[in-house]
């Protein structure tokens, strides 16, 4: 069994439902051998929601999870792969970017959940991604491990090998659009994106056909949600859930699948009881999905919302349902659309259609009870990693909203606040600044813009002015644990210490609950020398998130604050592991052994100074760590850069040294 994600891919892009511009043809013979549905939908226009509603069978007010950042699925709710797990087969998910790392619960079920991706140290709003290529190699080279090539719509025979469930999410037509050279051509930006992310499909699809392991397997292949690209002012998605966001593709591929087309409406809720179904399994009775082995019904409501605004914003939160061909948006300004007649949804019949009563009702219908879900584990790390729209935390409180709340009166405050976040990552931090305070005196109560700015503020080494800002919020977000987790991270950069574990536990005690509040907290403490308290909490994050490279570097410098090297080199050693890409954890390492091991400390300090080439404190320590040991002349090309590239004014003295070091060196005979 295969399911594909193809994160922000618009239904328009795909030529199997109607698009020219040729961008897919792998994904049109798979819609050629097998069945597409016309009228599939996401019920949320954001990853993790739309996901967690695929690999449940539930919509995201049962389940629970409606944002990107500050959910993660309960531990109680089954899934698609502790199903099929369960039923004998091997499981693996293969994830190209943060907003589906395993902290946010979707690993449940996976022998293998690869959510590896490259460490990051500099602050960026743009969380980690990796190309198609990279994944899909990663989950053909895991399929094939095994030689199954049995059926993994069937259930497993003792004599056969071991069937197989893989998950493969492709993120490359998110934004930005950065597509290789070679998949570019005359296309826009999106649409190179969508070309590569395909041909790359149509390789890994190739690969495993000619190792017959594709020749009895039932392959499913959706999009979590679409892209705006400017329809109703929004440039990526999230804010609305027009059909350029929430109309998906859904392809059914595989022997036994009857090849065709599906005009009825269908949701992403019906995966999971669609695939259990052809499996042969048992489909639980409180799924919101119905299986698609059956015909589905015409006349079906699909929910819908998109809540991240409301959530970080404190905007109107956004409703929705599709029934019959209409689709109703409930909004302050209410929004109703014949979907047959205005497929692009300009002309609003809210007010004057009795079709909007009908839909009402059929929204207030689909409400039922609300599910739940835990605050996600974000560490530092995370924070580091996370891009808005509603990709930053949010923390906002609930309260009444008018109509100058409605998304549609803010888009161009959204589009702003986009474009900020943008200009930051590409290194505009001064005008990024100055956009977020712009925002700000639009909407003194923008959580995410406030916070976003304390955020350049700090990469500008301005913490107090940091400080200001956050302490000038609205009177009623003194209690907004984003913003006092941000205030206690500009007092800590301020050199204030107290003032910084006063503000995180303020913090806590608003109910923010995640690790990277946990871990700053940690390290004031550990600042101001309550070192029982420090290590309790360093206990907990491991407990709840052991593959947190950032946590493991933190607990190290801990140790070696406490002059516990063995310990501190073990903590740094797990960090590398977990992210072999972080250069300041081998740095880190090889401090806490030069003094026992120089051999392991230069091995250490070698694969740092790749990653770190213009950290000129660990260039000079490796040089001269290698100009006292058995191998003396392998010094000289780290000497030799130092002296030619440090910075005079900061390592006069050293350079001095260095020279000095160096003569010896090269007087030495080879």
């Amino acid at each position: 069994m295969l399911l594909v994600t193809i994160d922000t891919l618009r239904r328009d892009r795909v030529g199997a439902f109607g698009d020219r511009r040729g961008l897919t043809p792998s994904l049109d013979r798979l819609a050629a051998e097998g069945i597409r549905y016309t009228r599939a939908f996401s019920h949320a226009p954001m990853t993790l929601p739309a996901h967690t509603s695929i690999l449940t069978g539930l919509t995201p007010r049962r389940h629970g999870v409606r944002n990107n950042t500050t959910f993660r699925l309960g531990e109680r709710i089954p899934t698609l792969a502790t199903a099929i797990k369960s039923a004998g087969y091997r499981t693996g998910a293969f994830v190209a970017a943060f907003v589906l790392d395993a902290r946010f619960g979707l690993n449940r079920g996976f022998d293998e959940y690869d959510d590896r991706l490259g460490h990051n140290d500099r602050p960026s709003f743009h969380f980690a991604e990796r190309r198609a290529r990279d994944v899909l190699s990663a989950a053909g080279d895991w399929i094939l491990s095994r030689g199954s090539t049995r059926s993994s719509v069937e259930p497993p025979a003792p004599s056969d090998v071991q069937p197989w469930f893989c998950w493969v999410h492709l993120f490359d037509p998110h934004a930005p659009y950065d597509a290789p050279g070679s998949a570019s051509g005359d296309r826009s930006p999106y649409d190179a994106e969508v070309a590569y992310t395909d041909a790359m499909l149509g390789a890994f699809l190739d690969r495993l056909r000619a190792a017959h392991a594709l020749d009895r397997t039932l392959i499913v292949v959706t999009a979590d949600h679409g892209e705006s690209l400017g329809e109703h002012g929004e440039t990526t998605h999230g804010l609305f859930a027009y059909n350029a966001t929430i109309a998906v593709p859904f392809i059914l591929s595989g022997p036994g699948i009857a090849h065709g087309e599906v005009d009825a409406p269908v949701a992403h809720v019906d995966l999971t009881p669609t695939i259990l179904d052809l499996m042969g399994g048992t489909i639980p009775e409180d799924l919101d999905g119905r299986s698609l082995v059956r015909a589905p019904q015409s006349d079906r409501p699909i929910y819908f919302e998109a809540l991240d605004a409301s959530m970080t914003r404190g905007w109107a939160p956004l409703f929705g349902v599709i029934q019959n061909g209409w689709k109703f948006i409930d909004l302050p300004d209410a929004e109703l659309y014949d979907l047959s007649a205005d497929p692009a949804e300009l002309h609003n019949r809210a007010g004057g259609d009795p079709h909007g009563d009908l839909l009402k009702r059929a929204l207030l219908a689909s409400s039922g009870p609300e599910g739940s879900a835990p605050a996600a584990p974000v560490d530092a790390e995370a924070a580091a990693r996370l891009r808005s729209l509603g990709y930053v935390g949010g923390g906002q409180k609930p309260r009444a909203v008018t109509a100058a709340d409605d998304p549609k009166r803010l888009v161009s405050l959204n589009e702003r606040f986009t474009t900020a976040l943008t200009a930051f990552d590409q290194g505009r931090a001064e005008e990024a600044l100055g956009a977020f305070l712009s925002i700000l005196q639009a909407r003194p109560d923008f959580v995410s813009a406030r916070a976003s700015a304390a955020t350049v503020l700090l990469a500008l080494g301005r913490a107090s002015d940091a400080v200001r800002l956050l302490r000038e919020a609205p009177a009623d977000q003194a209690d907004s644990g984003d913003l006092l987790a941000k205030l206690g991270s500009a007092l800590r950069e301020a050199g204030d210490l107290q003032g910084a574990a006063g503000a995180f536990e303020r913090a806590q005690r608003s109910g923010n609950q995640n690790p990277e509040l946990l871990n700053d907290l940690a390290v004031a403490y550990a600042g101001l020398g309550r070192t029982a308290d420090a290590r309790k909490l360093f206990d907990t994050m491991l407990s709840r998130s052991p593959a947190s490279a950032t946590t493991w570097f933190n607990l190290g410098l801990f140790e070696l604050q406490n002059r516990r090297q063995a310990e501190a080199a073990a903590a740094f050693r797990r960090a590398v592991q977990v992210e072999p890409s972080y250069g300041e954890a081998w740095y880190a390492l090889g401090s806490a052994l030069v003094g026992a091991d120089p051999r392991s400390a230069a091995d250490a300090w070698r694969r740092g100074e790749r990653l770190l080439p213009h950290n000129y404190d660990l260039l000079f320590n490796l040089g001269m760590l290698l100009a006292d040991g058995d191998s003396a002349a392998a010094a000289i090309p780290y000497l030799r850069r130092f002296v030619q590239e440090a910075p005079r004014a900061r390592y006069a003295e050293d350079i001095v040294r260095v020279r000095s070091v160096l003569a010896r060196l090269e007087r030495r005979p080879s």
